[in-house]
């Protein structure tokens, strides 16, 4: 079985799971959508030019 993560909080037991028994790790499909949205900002700031502290900085 594997340990959902995106759609809640990851719990204590979960977190168990995966450390302690290498339990199989997946992505939720909304947070997938998330990450790629997130992603997508990103890739207009850069191209933008914009100052990002952390991405394009020191």
């Amino acid at each position: 079985m594997s340990v959902i993560l995106g759609k809640t909080n990851l719990s204590i037991e979960k977190l168990i799971r995966i450390a302690r028994f290498n339990e199989k790790v997946e992505l939720h499909p909304d947070a997938v959508k998330r990450i790629k949205k997130c992603r997508a900002m990103l890739e207009e700031k850069i191209q933008t030019r914009e100052i990002m502290y952390g991405v394009n900085t020191g």
